[in-house]
């Protein structure tokens, strides 16, 4: 069942993851080259590998570059950002440092100072601003001279933009709910009534964000001010924040279809579930199984651009592969390459 609640905008302003290369062995149908990335999983809070995934698509091999210092808090990170325009990747560090790859040449170009404990980091769509997201605050960098343009006091573990980039959206698993910001400025616009956001994504004219704890997909539509909340069976009675790695289910990352049409959702239960973005429901979901070792938690999720397949990163088999996402089956394994947020660029 699905319940909806329908707010005033007034109302809403006042609420205010070293691995060898490995060479592609599946053979994917037809469709647009795509570079994935990720850091390699960090708890966190502490020291993280300083490693960073990288996947090209469909013909390239499967490799991992380091970053910052490894066993160090430089070397954790959590989301990394791509300006697709330079082909550099920003990686935010729980040490308060930013690191800016060269995708091409898989070289550092250079590093600078930014937010402690910021971890996340998303680029704008014009390649202009790099946003770093700590639990405390979000700031924003210029990626022509690093220079920082605003720091805000509102923090969080998940971000996303609309459809043209007017808004940025800020949530958090400790959140009650999700900060609309005006992307150039700073300006908190509202506060949307959602809260405990794992991840966000938008699709289709509404922003979707998943509650790890409950298992409920949350949808707000921006212009009618709707909220609908579907609940799933992704959930672990005994859940804890403290304790992730131990739970047995819980909304991890978000991707969206190439026609926005689906968003998915990684399961740590070993699923992957299925939501329409034509009208907000619940679709289903697929088990992914690797082996006879015990349930495959899923933590990254990215949708390859043919939209028929995806990568997934299984969390405690410290690997990922690529899937049919309407059934589930495993097309192609790889050893060592894993992250908990992937970000797919072309």
């Amino acid at each position: 069942m699905k319940h909806r609640l329908r707010l005033s905008s007034i109302a809403l302003v006042a609420l205010t993851a070293v691995a060898a290369s490995v060479a592609p062995v599946y053979a994917s149908p037809t469709g647009t080259a795509a570079l994935l990335v990720g850091a390699l999983p960090a708890p966190p809070v502490g020291s993280g590998p300083g490693k960073l995934a990288v996947v090209r698509w469909p013909k390239g091999a499967a490799h991992v570059v380091p970053f910052g210092h490894a066993d160090t808090p430089g070397g954790n990170s959590f989301y990394v950002g791509v300006n697709a325009r330079d082909d550099q990747v920003f990686i935010p560090s729980f040490a308060g440092t930013t690191d800016v790859v060269n995708l091409r040449t898989d070289k550092l170009v250079r590093q600078f100072k930014s937010i402690p404990g910021g971890r996340l980091a998303i680029v704008s769509p014009d390649g202009n601003l790099v946003f770093v997201l700590s639990g405390k605050a979000l700031a924003a960098y210029s990626t022509r001279d690093d220079a920082l343009r605003y720091e805000i006091p509102v923090g969080g573990n998940a971000l996303a933009f609309n459809a043209d980039a007017s808004h940025l959206y800020v949530g958090g698993n400790m959140d009650l709910a999700i900060a609309d910001i005006e992307p150039s400025t700073g300006q908190i616009l509202r506060r949307i009534p959602i809260g405990h956001s794992g991840d966000l994504a938008w699709a289709r004219g509404q922003l979707f964000s998943a509650d790890i704890q409950s298992g409920v997909m949350s949808t707000f539509n921006p212009v009618t001010n709707e909220i609908s909340s579907i609940p799933t069976g992704e959930v672990d009675p005994d859940f804890a924040y403290n304790k992730i790695p131990a739970a047995t289910a819980g909304f991890m990352q978000l991707a969206v279809g190439p026609r926005q049409h689906i968003v998915y959702a990684a399961g740590f239960s070993g699923h992957i579930l299925r939501f329409s973005a034509m009208r907000p429901r619940y679709l289903g979901e697929v088990k992914v199984a690797v082996g006879n070792e015990g349930p495959n938690k899923l933590s990254g999720l990215a949708v390859l651009p043919h939209g028929a397949e995806g990568i997934t990163t299984i969390e405690n088999r410290h690997e990922s592969v690529v899937v049919d996402l309407r059934t589930g089956h495993v097309l192609q394994r790889l050893p060592g390459i894993a992250s908990n947020r992937w970000v797919v660029t072309r």
